[in-house]
């Protein structure tokens, strides 16, 4: 972890992303630049925070430990928000750990001095009671996929969502593998069907989709219902 003197540059963050509608104009100026490292943690499962971070840009995972042992990576963030917002709305210690997968800009306060401030601040808590439903939004697809949707389509879904304009990426196995609740050799297993079956290629740690159009009929389509006026 280290500290960015803020001078300018702050200021062109708070512009660039919007700050000043999540935090309170006095809190702004006190808000620390901080570049987290890969590896880093920026909270601890099981410990409480000491700040109040919010997530600019880079890639961060989210991981939850179990007793036995086990992880499990419940997502990876690439889009700027919030972070600890459960934890700070309910006074408890962080039930999962966010752990930086790559360098990546945070701006965070210290819990200790501003964490009453923030909870009877209305733009504060408009802002996070937003962030929470989307991610409760997301939830509530997500869910339901994990137990009804084979490994093959969950892939497939994750490929056409993570690839770039050339429908290739370079996902983290071990990382896919805990995310999805499996084993390393069971995707392995399924990725190679996929590479038989003429849908993706690999060329070393890069995978390429070939047929978009036969992903697209594999992965996971998600509907949305609105509710009917009365």
């Amino acid at each position: 972890m280290k500290k960015i003197s803020p001078s300018t540059r702050l200021k062109e963050i708070i512009t660039d992303y919007q700050l000043d509608q999540i935090f309170p104009g006095d809190c702004l100026s006190q808000l620390d630049l901080v570049l987290y490292q890969a590896g880093d943690y920026i909270c601890r499962q099981g410990s409480e925070q000491d700040v109040i971070p919010y997530f600019l840009k880079g890639r961060l995972k989210i991981i939850h430990s179990l007793e036995n042992g086990s992880d499990t990576i419940l997502e990876i963030q690439e889009k700027p928000g919030l972070l600890g917002e459960i934890e700070l709305l309910l006074d408890r210690v962080c039930i999962s750990s966010v752990i930086a997968d790559q360098d990546s800009l945070v701006v965070q306060l210290p819990a200790q001095h501003f964490k009453k401030r923030l909870l009877f601040d209305p733009t504060f808590l408009r802002s996070t009671a937003k962030t929470l439903a989307e991610k409760l939004h997301q939830i509530n697809y997500l869910a339901p996929a994990n137990f009804h949707y084979s490994v093959k389509e969950r892939l497939a879904t994750h490929f056409l969502e993570h690839c770039d304009e050339n429908g290739t990426l370079k996902p983290k196995m071990n990382q896919l593998a805990l995310r999805f609740g499996i084993s390393y050799r069971h995707l392995s297993r399924v990725i190679k069907q996929m590479i038989d079956e003429g849908l993706i290629k690999r060329e070393g740690r890069v995978y390429t989709i070939l047929d978009r159009k036969r992903m697209g009929d594999l992965s996971i389509k998600h509907t949305e219902t609105t509710d009917r006026k009365l």
